[in-house]
């Protein structure tokens, strides 16, 4: 099924106006979603509701392993490989998903430059999320008692090195893949998973193509047509190949992180200021690319979802990555004040002008972005623990309080919590209920203490067995 963003009414629009419709759209999108499965304290994500005949609405674990209200697509069912119900393993979840983004609805609106959102999340069909073969029911009573949620089978945050999917395009990644199956040959069923998500994302994106070519033979309105034919030529082109201009790599990004999200909650575009920056200096230079453009093809990708960005901070040796792109993203969301999760790297190396710029939108628009993360004290933090300076400079903004090197670190991060009220009701409880202990500030710390480490020691315990097996469950 394909759906249609809307009419618009008009003959000619201004950027800015294409904009603003947009957004007022993005506004009629989010009230439908908290009517349909009400309220969340969270962040307004780049998801649409389903097409009401489509639409279920479920409890289900999201990718931080917290039971929301959701929407699933009515009538499709992950095919199971395990007698518990579940789907377990590369091969089986890469297959799923591939039947998943074969019915998926397309989306695209004439007035954006980009196409493609999602509308469901991969997670919401994992029952249940773990391997029950994996037993891990010694843990269960010190989990319920100290307040653990101890994350074990949870899935957040992977910041993917994207330059790879910019360099190669899915075509390429479909062939690296292919490649190195055949060197890898005791990993078949983790390039066969592989290989069933890159050619289910190749037909998803062939799919907006043709729904775009055909809204654009309807359209009347030649500006929008001319629009709705060049997502279609786009498209086309990145369903195999990699992206050649500023649009294309906005595109191929939004794509990816409609897939990325779906797949596993996952929501980080990293230091996108130099993602795209090569794009931008090409496109100028050949005379094919505006900064009203620019930012308009970026705020069309900034809409698509609230991704995580950083913006200037030093590169592995330390030099500045502020651009021309970093201000233009800044103007993007400044234009389209929606939520966002852009943060600026302040170090002593940082564009001054960038941080004034940033420092201007955030007490003009009162949005609360751009954050500022502190360059000198992340690296500090992680040069303590025995990595070079040239990795914790790598490590940018990859969630709501944490940074990951690109392609290189998958933090657990807000998927693991102690309840740290329950840890000191149990160390005071067990002080008063002892009549060999006198109450006493000391004897309280002791305790806390000691059920604290065991805390830890818990959830350490299950650290170890989730890294052991994730790769055999998800």
């Amino acid at each position: 099924m394909d759906i249609k963003g809307g009419e618009t009414g008009y003959e000619a629009l201004t950027y800015q106006r294409r904009l603003e419709m947009l957004r007022a759209r993005k506004l009629e999108h989010a009230k439908k979603k908290v009517k349909l499965t009400g309220p969340r304290d969270g962040d307004e994500q780049g998801n649409i509701p389903l097409p009401s005949e489509l639409t279920e609405v479920v409890e289900a674990v999201n990718g931080s392993g917290v039971l929301v209200k959701t929407a699933v697509l009515k009538g499709f069912k992950p095919v199971s490989n395990h007698p518990s119900g579940g789907f377990f393993g590369p091969r089986a979840v890469g297959e799923n998903f591939r039947r998943l983004l074969g019915v998926h609805p397309t989306y695209n609106d004439p007035l954006s430059s980009i196409a493609g959102v999602y509308m469901v999340s991969f997670t919401s069909y994992r029952d249940p999320s773990w391997n029950p073969d994996f037993d891990f029911s010694h843990l269960y009573r010190e989990q319920e008692m100290y307040g653990i949620d101890h994350g074990i089978g949870g899935l957040q945050h992977f910041c993917p090195d994207l330059k790879i999917g910019l360099d190669l395009g899915w075509g390429g990644l479909l062939e690296k893949v292919r490649r190195f199956r055949e060197v890898n040959l005791g990993a078949a069923e983790f390039y066969a998973g592989l290989e069933e998500v890159v050619l289910g994302m190749q037909d998803w994106i062939r799919r907006h193509g043709e729904a775009a070519r055909e809204m654009a033979e309807e359209e009347a309105t030649p500006q929008l047509r001319e629009n709705l034919s060049a997502i279609a030529e786009t498209c086309s082109h990145l369903a195999s190949e990699p992206p050649r201009t500023f649009r294309e790599a906005c595109q191929w990004l939004t794509f990816f992180q409609a897939a990325a999200k779906m797949y596993n909650g996952s929501g980080e575009w990293g230091q996108l200021d130099e993602l795209l920056r090569p794009f931008y200096e090409r496109d100028v230079e050949a005379g094919r690319l505006t900064d009203e453009e620019a930012v308009f093809h970026t705020a069309c990708l900034l809409l698509s979802e609230t991704a995580y960005i950083q913006l200037g901070g030093p590169d592995p040796q330390g030099r500045d990555l502020t651009s021309p792109v970093s201000f233009l993203v800044l103007e993007a969301v400044h234009r389209l004040k929606t939520p966002a999760n852009i943060g600026v790297r302040v170090g002593r190396s940082l564009d001054p002008g960038l941080f004034r710029r940033g420092v201007e939108i955030l007490l003009e628009d009162r949005m609360g972005f751009p954050k500022f993360i502190g360059d000198d004290a992340v690296t500090l933090g992680f040069t303590r623990n025995g990595y070079p300076v040239e990795d914790a400079r790598a490590r940018i903004y990859a969630g709501c309080h944490w940074l990951a090197i690109p392609g290189r670190e998958y933090n657990m991060m807000d998927l693991i919590k102690i309840d740290l009220a329950k840890v000191f009701d149990i160390a005071f409880r067990g002080m008063m209920a002892d009549p060999d202990a006198p109450p006493s500030i000391a004897e309280l710390w002791t305790r806390f203490e000691g059920h604290l480490r065991r805390a830890v020691e818990v959830v350490a315990e299950g650290i170890d067995l989730h890294l052991e097996h994730m790769h055999e469950v998800f």
